[in-house]
């Protein structure tokens, strides 16, 4: 049929093709009523014509419109004009899944964050009753910010509720691929029988599966080949070369590629939920499970609180000071992933199950304990279970008393080590070979500062400064009261008090920790965050260089995992900071402040809606409360929705001494709306409140954005000057964020980029050469 530019259809005016198929052609049109850009889908004579098609047509378009979710394509209106009947939808800019596939396997992070949006989406129509019964990769939109749309909810079918599909004619969208399209369709799907929402989920696996193989999962020669495979056939092994990281998303495309769709995934909210396990956005309610074998195929173990048999417990954290010592000792060896003493706290007043914890937790085997105290004497019993079916791999029962329970937990723990058929190594033998450990006394008190630094309040920093402080005078001779004293004066340096001598006592009690056990990865690690620090000018190479020495020395070490990655994502290396985020919540899923930090990263990588959701998911969360709130309201400033982020900003007002960076988003608000003199009082407000917090470059980005979006260019480029020299050079966003579009036509703005890509180019080296080593 085709329709000539300036046509009209009602409001709309057609300005040029976007496509053509079997079930309409597509237009770039303008809507003149609102002035906007819009795709008009133009439907076949023959569904036009038919009124009864018709009716049920624009039954589907009313229900997808309903469902006004962000990963469903957004339809706005639909009518007719004389003989032409048209739906007017949301006009994106990217390119379809098919598009995206032709450059080979996805890397299996990309795989799954993309499909997480498709999930959601799906999840959201399962949820009204719609079924799309044509998900395929043509029906699949990544727009240029990363964002995922299910396109032609409602228009690829038009058969009643329920009715059966023909399995050689359905969804045949244009000569020469209809094998494509067979290829995705369910066994009930070709069988001719009624689909559902599972088998929506059927062709979500076909997708994912070729996503990371780059190959389809039933491609034969024929119609019928195709659809016999389908029916008995399973999907081709993952090609060697794409495997590691790749095969937890494979075993979760081949549940959804069930022949029996009781099998599969029974819902796409819990398809998602596994989704986002495996890649780092992990929700309270979901199973962590699958995200515990990505850790380049080690074995995987919890220690749970040992249970006091005693009725009156004289020292409550007794327990949980025992798995602890337990954890600390596993966790130095390399083939072994080991969860850390903050996944296991919900399970201290409380007896668990030991499968429910190991599937919680998502490991191959659990440590359970108790023991019996009398005096300083304890009987103690560890047993060690295969998660899978509770099937005992190894138990024992030990007398020792207080001040031997580090050699029992050595002894221990070359046990487990050896009914978990890990072998040591010689590095794993030097690292278990430790000076002396603190007393019991002491070493209970640095447990319980460890459990307060946990939730970083101002409030808990300080309770635990006095548990180390405590435990220091306890026993002085030890290093752990004193790197856990290095550790909270850190943290009141970079986040509370910056101005108060926290850092240079910080500096002091690391060093002190260093001399007493030079080689203890904690202090490594500390003394990595202490020189990437204002302090210490942000030394980027000096601090990747104790992190990764840290993770050297006790591989389960999730925090300098963490803090490497935040230092790469700041550097502006965010593919490898992803790498580094993925090692940290492969040890502790439950790291919040790493997964607040994935969202910080998408931003930073323009992908801002995904930096959104992943900020809401964790914007009322005790300990990043405040720093979400200031990256949420980032992530919808960068989305045009700043009636939003001027309430997260509201919200968070008064919350926390990190003030400082309010003041410069108000002033991006204000630059935003044309409020010049508001902007300027907000800027002084940021200048008057300096201070040599950890995250002052973050508010020196910030003011260079106002400046840009007032037309001040030298202005910009000045403070974004100083944001790069103060520990934020992220030239990857300084060329991808909206905000500075004004300014990166200039010279000026492309030297400095220059130069930082440059840096950053020693940086990557650095990194690779400790990544390889890490194996």
């Amino acid at each position: 049929m085709g329709l000539a530019a300036g046509t009209r259809l009602g409001s709309y005016e057609i300005l040029s093709v976007l496509g053509a198929g079997g079930m309409g052609e597509v237009y770039r049109a303008r809507d003149t009523k609102l002035a906007r850009e819009v795709a008009i889908k133009v439907l076949p004579e023959r569904l036009a014509q038919d009124a009864e098609a018709l009716n049920r047509f624009e039954r589907e378009a009313r229900a997808a419109a309903a469902l006004s979710h962000p990963n469903v394509l957004g339809i706005h209106d639909f009518g007719r004009d004389g003989s032409v009947a048209y739906a007017v939808l949301e006009l994106l800019d990217g390119t379809t899944f098919r598009e995206w596939f032709a450059g080979g396997p996805l890397p299996p992070r990309k795989a799954a964050e993309a499909m997480i949006g498709v999930a959601r989406g799906l999840a959201a129509a399962h949820d009204r009753g719609i079924v799309h019964r044509d998900i395929k990769p043509e029906n699949l939109f990544r727009s240029r910010d990363g964002g995922v749309k299910i396109l032609d909810f409602g228009l690829a079918k038009h058969d009643p509720e329920g009715a059966a599909i023909d399995p050689v004619t359905a969804g045949a969208t244009e000569p020469g691929v209809v094998l494509g399209t067979i290829g995705y369709m369910s066994p009930e799907q070709v069988r001719g029988l009624p689909a559902d929402a599972r088998s929506d989920i059927f062709a979500f696996g076909a997708i994912l599966f070729e996503a990371i193989a780059g190959r389809r999962a039933f491609q034969r020669d024929s119609h019928a080949e195709t659809m016999i495979a389908i029916l008995k056939e399973e999907p081709p092994e993952l090609p060697e070369e794409t495997r590691g990281l790749a095969m937890p998303l494979e075993r979760i495309a081949r549940r959804c590629l069930e022949k029996d769709k009781e099998e599969r995934f029974q819902s796409a909210r819990d398809l998602a939920f596994a989704l986002e396990a495996y890649a780092g956005v992990v929700r309270e309610t979901s199973d962590v499970a699958l995200r515990s074998r990505t850790a380049g195929g080690r074995r995987s173990v919890a220690v749970l609180p040992f249970q006091d048999l005693a009725r009156d417990a004289p020292d409550p954290d007794l327990g949980l000071g025992l798995a602890d010592a337990t954890i600390t000792e596993l966790a130095l060896l390399r083939s072994l992933l080991v969860r850390p003493t903050a996944t296991i706290l919900s399970y201290r007043t409380r007896p668990a199950d030991p499968e429910e914890a190991g599937r919680t937790l998502g490991v191959d085997a659990v440590v359970v304990g108790s023991f019996q105290r009398a005096g300083s004497r304890l009987r103690v019993t560890v047993q060690l279970v295969r998660a899978k079916d509770g099937e005992p791999l190894w138990a024992c029962k030990i007398d020792t008393s207080l001040d031997d329970i580090f050699d029992m937990q050595d002894r221990v723990s070359r046990r487990i080590a050896e009914a978990l058929e890990v072998e040591l190594t010689a590095s794993d033998e030097q690292r278990l070979s430790r000076p002396v450990q603190p007393v019991a006394g002491a070493y209970a008190l640095y447990l319980k500062g460890r459990i307060h630094l946990l939730d970083e309040t101002r409030e808990q920093v300080a309770t635990a400064i006095d548990s180390f402080e405590k435990a220091r005078q306890i026993d002085p001779s030890s290093a752990l009261p004193v790197l856990g004293l290095a550790d909270a004066y850190a943290r009141m340096a970079f986040t509370f008090d910056p101005e108060s001598g926290w850092y240079e006592r910080a500096v002091t009690m690391s060093e002190k920790a260093l001399e007493i056990e030079p080689n203890l990865p904690e202090g490594r690690y500390i003394r990595g965050r202490l020189l990437w620090s204002p302090q210490r000018g942000f030394d980027h190479a000096g601090a990747l260089a104790e992190f990764a020495a840290a993770a050297a020395g006790r591989p389960s070490l999730n925090e300098a995992h963490h803090w490497m990655a935040s230092v790469l994502m700041h550097l502006g290396m965010l593919e490898e900071a992803e790498v580094e985020f993925a090692r940290a919540l492969a040890i502790n899923p439950l790291d919040l402040i790493a997964l607040v930090h994935t969202g910080l990263l998408r931003l930073f990588d323009g992908r801002f809606r995904e930096a959104v959701e992943v900020s809401r998911d964790y914007a009322n969360r005790a300990g990043t409360w405040t720093w979400t709130q200031y990256q949420l309201a980032h992530g919808l400033i960068r989305l045009g929705e700043r009636e939003e982020a001027a309430r997260s900003i509201a919200a968070a007002e008064g919350r926390s001494e990190r003030e400082v960076l309010f003041f410069p988003i108000r002033a991006i608000l204000a630059a935003l709306s044309g409020d010049t003199s508001e902007a300027q009082r907000q800027i002084d407000l940021t200048v008057q409140h300096r201070r040599a917090f950890g995250h002052y470059h973050h508010a020196q980005y910030d003011v260079a954005c106002v400046y840009a979006l007032l037309g001040d260019r030298e202005a910009a480029l000045d403070w974004l000057t100083q944001a790069a020299g103060n520990g934020f050079p992220c030239y990857v966003f300084f060329e991808r964020d909206p905000l500075l579009e004004s300014i990166r036509s200039g010279t000026r703005f492309r030297e400095l980029n220059d130069r930082l890509r440059t840096e950053c180019d020693s940086y990557r080296a650095l990194w690779r050469s400790f990544s390889s080593s890490q194996g």
